[in-house]
């Protein structure tokens, strides 16, 4: 059920933008071709992670920075960690483009710009809240608006369809120019790959991982080929990054209205969870940990500041930082396109093979050639992903089109 959680979320309403941006043809394939790397990255950090606490039986190795660090040195999983920092915080910009985004769409006359700035207050105290598990509650809201969501756009997608008489005409086989958007934007919806060490080790059997995460593969795999697939053979040529705010612009349904506000709220309300991997890393790297957790700041002191007074002014800032990025990009998938290329490609496609190759004394031929082919694949998909939308947002037009 983790795996899932961490895989099937509100990233899989972009996948029908990123769809247009490959094609009817060439976007299963590559989708495919991903997904199974990605998986087979996963068994790789898992395998390795359990060779090394066979080696190292002294050392805890539960995350992918303990693993880089027990393979390659502190710095090297110092590197790691920074990594995982800067994904997340991705992640929280992207929500922050995400959000103005579904709230525009249902109330149009607020410019998204608007609706940015007013969400700020809102983020800026949720990241205030001491500890992960006083957010379990935001989780589970958030996880059942995300798949009554996806349903939900599925069924309108399919009514479409049926009233329309089939596919919507003139689809390209394949648009190779801009498929590297494609790349991007799917890698992104692979946001959870991070986790899965952490998530093996919660296992009552960890012995039954593999085939645990077989399963999940094919259940995460089929909903992102039919959320992009349907909502694309339906609607044709979709620009906006988030699939409900597109039918919100296609349709005046109230219960589109509806669904955008209420993922809109949810993802707020889930931006604390992953702004806190990133700021629980940060406030230790900066020593600003709140070690009197039950006591009230008093914000008005002439003291030096406390450890608690520090953390409300990093997080502060750390949403501030999260907000101006997302302001400087005004295209949701432009954004998600970017932070898929760099971070997501790093860690779910380059990382792990590059650790494999490193952590065994002699790699079969055909597995070092896979293990090769999945680096520059992720390299190369990150770089062309990167620099597209580098190039389109300067340009301030769209490769491929849209708004």
């Amino acid at each position: 059920m983790n795996l899932l959680k961490v895989g099937i979320g509100p990233g899989c309403l972009s996948l029908p933008y990123a769809f247009t941006k490959a094609g009817f043809a060439l976007a299963p394939m590559v989708l495919m071709l991903m997904t199974l790397m990605v998986y087979r990255n996963m068994r790789l950090i898992i395998s390795i992670k359990e060779s090394l606490k066979k080696l190292h039986p002294e050392k805890q190795i539960a995350t992918y920075g303990d693993i880089t660090r027990a393979l390659l040195g502190p710095g090297a999983g110092q590197l790691v960690d920074y990594i995982l920092v800067s994904m997340q915080l991705g992640i929280c910009t992207v929500y922050f483009r995400f959000i103005p985004t579904n709230l525009h769409a249902t109330f149009t006359s607020v410019p998204e710009s608007t609706w940015l700035v007013l969400i700020v207050p809102f983020l800026v105290c949720l990241t205030w809240i001491r500890y992960m598990k006083q957010l379990a509650v935001f989780s589970t809201f958030a996880n059942v608006a995300t798949v009554v969501t996806i349903v939900a756009v599925l069924f309108f997608a399919g009514e479409n369809l049926i009233n329309h008489g089939g596919i919507a005409p003139g689809l390209p086989v394949a648009k190779l120019a801009t498929v590297p958007l494609f790349f991007g934007n799917v890698i992104y919806s692979f946001e959870g790959c991070w986790s899965v060490p952490s998530i093996h080790g919660s296992m009552l059997v960890p012995a039954e991982f593999n085939a645990v995460l077989g399963q999940a593969g094919i259940v995460i795999f089929f909903s992102f080929m039919f959320t992009g697939m349907v909502c694309y053979i339906s609607y044709g040529d979709i620009t906006n990054g988030s699939m409900t705010a597109e039918l919100a612009q296609r349709s005046s349904n109230p219960v589109i209205g509806f669904l955008n506000l209420m993922i809109a709220l949810a993802v707020g309300l889930t931006y604390p969870m992953q702004a806190y991997a990133a700021v629980e890393v940060l406030e230790r790297k900066l020593d600003i940990r709140d070690t009197a957790p039950d006591a009230v700041p008093n914000m008005g002191s002439n003291a030096s500041l406390s450890p608690r007074k520090k953390q409300i002014i990093f997080r502060t800032l750390l949403v501030l930082m999260t907000a101006l990025v997302a302001a400087s990009v005004s295209h949701l998938g432009l954004i998600v396109s970017f932070f898929g290329s760099v971070n997501g490609s790093l860690i779910a496609l380059i990382l792990p093979p590059f650790l494999d190759n490193y952590a065994r004394k002699h790699v079969p031929a055909r597995h070092l050639v896979v293990n090769w082919l999945t680096i520059i694949f992720g390299a190369v998909g990150a770089s062309f992903g990167a620099v597209l939308v580098i190039n389109d947002v300067i340009s301030g037009e769209e490769s491929g089109g849209g708004h």
